[in-house]
């Protein structure tokens, strides 16, 4: 795995020398690159609490195990084209959950901010709550479980 040598990776590409194994290394690596870096940026300006640590830790666990999964049930079938299965299918996928959740999400948070917490329609700063970490948790499982769907229909027609 090459993470500064970009030409040499570029040559065993040329070469088809990068197996759908080390293709997932590089997509598991860049999956967690990207939760760690844009986490914080999330925060900039807003009070953090313990629950928003909480949210990063599963958001991370589960976005690992995701890809672990859809992985799996790639390299199961026909082993091929894993990177362009989980980013083109993917961002379908991920359009779709999102006009799915958006409305629960804000269904959801009136009702969590009108009887669960009250207090919080009186206080400045918004902050997590639990019911959020699960709401994120839902979200990330449902996305991951009907992605790895859409690659098994995609890997179990080929061969």
């Amino acid at each position: 795995m090459y993470l500064w040598k970009v030409d040499s990776l570029v040559k065993d590409f040329k070469s088809e020398n990068v197996s759908q194994k080390e293709e997932f290394k590089y997509m598991l690596l860049f999956t967690v690159a990207m939760a760690l870096a844009s986490d914080p940026a999330l925060y900039i300006g807003a009070s953090y609490n313990h629950y928003d640590t909480i949210g990063s830790i599963v958001m991370l666990g589960m976005s690992i195990f995701g890809v672990y999964y859809c992985y799996k049930i790639n390299s199961s079938s026909d082993n091929k084209d894993f990177i362009v299965r989980m980013m083109c299918i993917g961002l379908p996928v991920m359009i779709r959950m999102l006009v799915v959740m958006i409305p629960v999400f804000i269904v959801g948070g009136v009702l969590e901010a009108v009887f669960l917490y009250p207090e919080s329609l009186d206080e400045e700063t918004i902050e997590s709550t639990p019911m959020q970490i699960v709401f994120l948790s839902i979200f990330i499982a449902a996305y991951y479980w009907y992605l790895s769907r859409k690659i098994k229909a995609v890997s179990s027609n080929h061969g």
